[in-house]
């Protein structure tokens, strides 16, 4: 009786084995291919018409005269953006200059409260409207990302996220930062929404050692108005 039994198991385990060969190695975190999530988070990205953005830079970058940014996008009805700024304008280091971008011109108040000024074409100090191009902005970095590598799960701004580190080519980085005028790629990480439509959460670019530009990116699609300042 014993004999029967082992004689039906063998090739029970034998099916078992051969199923476990067939389906490849287990993926125990459940991570998704970093090449197919950047693909569809290009897409979704070039979809979007607004965004909530804070971008920081960390170290010292001197062709950008930006250390932070928070404000909100909007590429319709008009390419724009608003919101305040800590910069340097002409040697001086500002504070929370209040900002608004439209018609693809730099507007901006010196004092709290103040009168918005008109500082001429906003590529000249940074187009940060620019940010959400589909042509120019995040979703060509996304587009443009290579070598890419699964390094982990983040929680960012309440999504969990999966960080991806990779390589941006230089044309990429130079078009949504052109102060940069990066001639190598330039090491960048991001992190995507590992659910729904895989909206891009962050995503950070090292132009040099240790110095970095991070933008965040909240509110996708939330209704966002941007009044021309223009008397």
């Amino acid at each position: 009786m014993q004999t029967r039994r082992v004689a039906i198991l063998v090739p029970l385990l034998a099916v078992v084995a051969l199923v476990a060969g067939c389906t490849g190695p287990s993926n125990s975190s459940g991570t998704a291919d970093p090449a197919t999530l950047l693909k569809e988070s290009s897409a979704t990205t070039k979809a979007q018409t607004s965004a909530h953005l804070l971008l920081v830079v960390d170290g010292e970058i001197t062709e950008l005269p930006i250390q932070k940014i928070e404000g909100d996008l909007s590429q319709t009805p008009e390419v724009a953006a608003t919101g305040a700024a800590d910069m340097q304008f002409f040697g001086q280091n500002l504070k929370g200059v209040e900002f608004v971008v439209y018609g693809g011109d730099l507007w901006a108040a010196y004092t709290a409260g103040g009168s918005l000024a008109n500082l001429g074409p906003a590529s000249a100090v940074y187009d940060v409207a620019a940010i959400l191009s589909p042509d120019v902005g995040l979703a060509n970095v996304l587009a443009n990302f290579s070598d890419p590598k699964a390094d982990g799960n983040e929680t960012v701004e309440g999504v969990n996220a999966l960080r991806i580190t990779g390589s941006v080519a230089a044309d990429a980085v130079n078009k949504i930062v052109p102060q940069l005028g990066a001639e190598d790629a330039v090491p960048g990480t991001v992190w995507i929404a590992k659910d729904g439509d895989h909206e891009l959460v962050q995503a950070q670019l090292e132009p040099s050692t240790g110095n970095t530009i991070t933008m965040t990116l909240t509110k996708w699609g939330d209704p966002v108005t941007v009044d021309n300042p223009a008397p």
